[in-house]
């Protein structure tokens, strides 16, 4: 791969993905969204455009891409139940304008795939693998579900075509809304004295937490060595509930901050224990998680005490 497109370039996981790519001496154009005209970081040419415009993505030129790893798109899984027609038209929508596009310039860059490990059923049988049975149990995973089936129809188009299932990624960069973002900055207000406790949800369920810089370079080997039509699951293979994350960053700070349950932040429907197989994607690209949760918890409290 000489050069590579990236949507939604400006995003946690852009941002990594673009570093892995350029030290691997690979070209990079960036696509970004909303009001971002920053240049990012390590980005070779980097749009903004609005995806949802067919006319605007057909102004890429696909001619001079190699590979396409498509991360752009609506991502929270609660917000989803409320907006249900926007997830389906933005993630299925971005994804057929970048092949339509494609297919007018006649150009047939190798495409990745970026759909989510929460497509699996909760009741099925651990370690999630990829022949494990999948549900549509929120608008947010038929968007998914919809996204790999339309790979797979362009695909029958000429197109290579490989689909990632990533699982819960962590690390420097992620916003609010997450677990480790979320005790990370209470722990760091408590250390800047403008809090005194630490509001947390339910810290039982326990689930399949990965690096964000080992999932970049999953993507770039998916990328380069993933079999097209395949699908891929890339996660860390344990489960780890919330205290183990709670704990691990409490050993971070020399602060005592109060642990309080905050109703509001506990999801009942939570399964108790999640977690997958990255085996497939090891025998294929080599592939294994290489950054402990030890060294991600202390790069992200580091992060979030470089902020102001």
């Amino acid at each position: 791969m000489k050069t590579v497109l990236v949507t939604g370039a400006n995003g946690f996981v852009g941002c990594h993905l673009i570093k892995e790519l350029s030290e691997n001496g690979i070209r990079v154009i960036g696509i970004g969204g909303g009001n971002n005209t920053e240049k990012p970081a390590n980005v070779d040419e980097y749009f903004v455009l609005d995806l949802m415009d067919p006319e605007a993505v057909s102004s890429i030129n696909f001619g001079d891409v190699d590979g396409v790893i498509h991360l752009a798109g609506l991502a929270a899984v609660e917000a989803s139940f409320g907006k249900p027609m926007l997830y389906m038209s933005t993630n299925i929508g971005i994804q057929v304008n970048l092949f339509e596009a494609a297919l007018a310039q006649k150009a047939s860059p190798r495409f990745l795939i970026i759909s989510s490990g929460n497509l699996y059923d909760s009741k099925a049988e651990l370690p999630l693998t990829e022949a494990s049975p999948v549900l549509a149990n929120s608008p947010y995973a038929v968007s998914k579900i919809g996204q790999e089936q339309m790979a797979l129809y362009y695909q029958s188009r000429g197109f290579e075509c490989i689909i990632a299932r990533p699982f819960n990624h962590i690390g420097p960069g992620q916003a609010l809304g997450f677990i480790v973002p979320d005790i990370t900055n209470q722990i760091v207000e408590v250390e800047k004295g403008t809090k005194q406790e630490i509001l947390v949800g339910n810290l039982d369920a326990e689930r399949d937490y990965t690096d964000v810089r080992d999932i970049a370079r999953a993507y770039r080997l998916l990328l380069e060595k993933g079999k097209p039509s395949e699908i891929y699951n890339i996660c860390s293979g344990q489960a780890r509930s919330g205290h183990i994350i709670l704990d691990g960053l409490l050993a971070l700070t020399e602060s005592t901050p109060e642990i309080k349950t905050d109703p509001a932040r506990m999801r009942p429907s939570d399964n108790p224990q999640v977690y997958g197989s990255h085996q497939k994607l090891t025998n294929d690209t080599g592939w294994e998680p290489t950054i402990t949760i030890e060294t991600t918890l202390a790069d992200v409290i580091a992060d979030w005490r470089s902020r102001d």
